[in-house]
């Protein structure tokens, strides 16, 4: 086996990992906001109107890309199974939100609808990484305990 081959992997699965960090500080972000609590950001302060549901869900999802981000950072051995599941699980919540918005189930706002595309995208497209071939090879039983394979 050549010494860098996986060198791509190791990439692979390092984006996959911050990737799924970012996302999940982004829904526990969305939570907050829908708590009512006001987050500066210096320039701005961002918004939203309470919606509990929203909050849960939002919950729920940052929660599940937290132990996603976890076991691919820390090379589970079912990273691939966590990451993939909780992509997943996010993105049913992501069209969930959309959908209630859609009805007219709460308040929507302009940062709301951009945020739901925009993850909409960003989820899709990890699982599309998590479900090709370099994705699958990258996550799949990447716990190693030796050098020697």
């Amino acid at each position: 086996m050549i010494e860098g081959s996986t060198h791509p992997q190791a990439s692979i699965a390092t984006a996959v990992g911050v990737l799924s960090g970012l996302y999940a500080i982004t829904f526990f972000s969305g939570a907050l906001l829908h708590l009512g609590v006001r987050l500066p950001l210096g320039f701005a302060v961002l918004t939203e109107p309470r919606i509990l549901p929203a909050t849960i869900v939002e919950s729920l999802c940052g929660l599940a890309l937290a132990l996603g981000a976890f076991a691919v950072l820390t090379r589970m051995s079912r990273a691939w199974t966590v990451a993939f599941a909780a992509h997943a699980f996010s993105l049913g919540g992501v069209l969930l939100g959309m959908g209630a918005l859609a009805v007219g189930a709460g308040p929507s706002t302009e940062l709301n609808t951009i945020y739901h595309r925009v993850m909409l995208v960003a989820l899709a497209a990890v699982l599309a990484l998590l479900l090709s071939p370099a994705g699958r090879s990258a996550l799949s039983g990447t716990r190693r305990t030796s050098g020697r394979e």
